[in-house]
């Protein structure tokens, strides 16, 4: 009984004294985000990539919640730290649960919800121990961003960041998409992306950077013989490994500040192939106006530049945005000349883009329409009044860069247009306290004819098209709310 006791005893005196020696500073970091959609009147284009418009109003009303926690835990030297974090929403007021072997809601109905808790990150980053401080290394399922036009979202991959002097190297290779092949007479067909960027200061108050980024893929040959790429789903990420994919993106960005003048960029070009595959200019189950191409090997020629340039004059901050995306004018042919995004989310209106806080329900979430490409000429204002209270607005006109071509399939009728409209746009954010702030946001779009496209008649079938004239009918409204508390 000594014995043991005695045992017992060092062993407790061994972790004493380790403990001190692996100590790490553990935190806990929050973002609880409670959003709303106060109205809209187009609920029906709030669909992910799948919305229309239906004559009339599709009006809706809803509450929903999305809570973001993390945990970091960092040695006291701080030469490691591990990272991870999960959310739980956008949960729905009110969404019933899926029935049995429907999958999982992401509702809150009576009792309760279903399974939502979703793995955001998880990743250990760490110094390099033969290396300079400034050589880290970090690896799992991290935040990623090459570019907020190209791609930046959450990714599972190695990345790098090593400091030079005033010079920044980073390198990354990411793993998108595995195959799980186990026969040994197949091949692997994984997707990998390999990424490097250098990031420099030339001069006072300018910060630049060059960067490029190549994907790689084979096709899935347990997979359909040949797949079929839509304009509707023109994003890389939702490719999957279903083509023999080779996609080069080099580019350049930075941003400037001259007094009370400031000038952000973005420029990149695309090279590469997109073999093996079907392309169908198709919207649900609307055919375009072109035929498309099949078994094709597509050449891919797109590129894409955006600036900002501004003034902050004391409280106040005018900004002017200009981007340019470009698109596709043949579905015919074997060339790809729209540019392609990755795995973004821009948030840079509500109608269109992500803007409204319920940034889960959004007509889509990249820089480009279709395959069409886009335009974006903004004038956006922004008012700190308090150390509480900022306010803005801005005035959008969109355009897609190549027309948007269809037939309507009940009158045989062509048309095409490349105006999107206008759109206006405000917020108002509050600080109830340092860390909960109240905010709501409003816009409207006086929709162009290019969005008559996307009409569809105010029945239950979605497929009936004589609304689609060339001549647009409906106008989209949305505001949303917000009470975030973050710690």
């Amino acid at each position: 009984m000594i014995r043991r006791m005695g045992i017992v005893l060092a062993v407790l005196l061994m972790v004493a004294v380790a403990i001190p020696a692996f100590a790490a500073d553990v935190k806990i970091r929050g973002d609880f985000n409670n959003r709303f959609m106060v109205y809209t009147d187009h609920n029906d284009w709030l669909d992910g990539e799948s919305g229309v418009l239906r004559d009339g109003t599709s009006g809706e009303t809803w509450g929903e919640a999305k809570y973001r926690m993390w945990f970091d835990a960092t040695t006291n030297d701080g030469k490691v730290k591990g990272v991870w974090a999960f959310e739980v929403g956008a949960l729905e007021f009110g969404k019933p649960k899926a029935a049995d072997g429907e999958g999982a809601s992401t509702g809150g109905g009576y009792s309760g919800d279903t399974i939502n808790v979703e793995t955001r990150w998880l990743y250990t980053d760490f110094q390099l121990p033969w290396a300079c401080e400034k050589a880290r290394i970090r690896m799992g399922l991290q935040p990623f961003k090459v570019n907020s036009f190209f791609w930046a979202e959450t990714i599972m991959g190695v990345t790098s960041d090593i400091a030079v002097g005033s010079v920044n190297l980073n390198f990354a290779w990411l793993r998108p998409v595995r195959d799980e092949t186990k026969d040994s007479d197949d091949d692997v067909e994984d997707l990998d992306a390999f990424y490097a960027r250098v990031n420099f200061k030339p001069v006072d108050g300018v910060q630049a950077g060059v960067f490029g980024c190549y994907m790689t893929g084979d096709p899935d040959e347990d997979g359909p013989a040949t797949s079929t790429i839509t304009s509707q789903n023109y994003e890389v990420k939702k490719f999957a490994n279903k083509y023999e994919l080779d996609l080069f993106t080099i580019g350049t960005d930075g941003k400037a500040n001259f007094g009370n003048i400031f000038v952000n960029w973005d420029l990149m070009y695309q090279d590469g192939s997109i073999d093996g595959a079907n392309f169908s200019e198709s919207y649900g189950t609307l055919t375009n106006y072109y035929e498309g191409a099949i078994d094709e090997d597509f050449d891919v020629s797109a590129w894409f530049a955006h600036f900002d340039v501004g003034m902050k004059i004391d409280k106040m901050k005018f900004t002017y945005t200009f981007w340019y995306s470009s698109g596709d004018d043949d579905g015919d042919d074997s060339d790809f000349d729209a540019f392609l995004a990755v795995d973004i989310d821009r948030m840079d209106n509500i109608c269109i883009f992500e803007g409204g806080f319920t940034d889960d329900d959004y007509f889509t979430e990249k820089n480009y329409l279709l395959d069409k490409g886009f335009i974006m000429n903004k004038l956006a204002f922004d008012y700190k009044a308090s150390k509480k209270l900022q306010v803005g607005c801005s005035a959008m006109y969109m355009m897609t860069a190549e027309d948007i071509e269809y037939i309507n399939p009940e009158t045989l009728e062509k048309h095409s247009d490349d105006e999107v409209g206008i759109e206006f746009d405000a917020y108002l954010k509050y600080k109830l306290y340092d860390n909960l702030e109240f905010a709501i946001n409003a816009g409207y779009l006086f929709a162009g004819d290019a969005m008559d496209f996307f009409e569809r008649d105010n029945r239950d079938d979605p497929t009936m098209y004589s609304s689609m004239d060339g001549d647009s009918d409906e106008d989209i409204f949305v505001s949303t709310m917000r009470v975030r508390y973050k710690f």
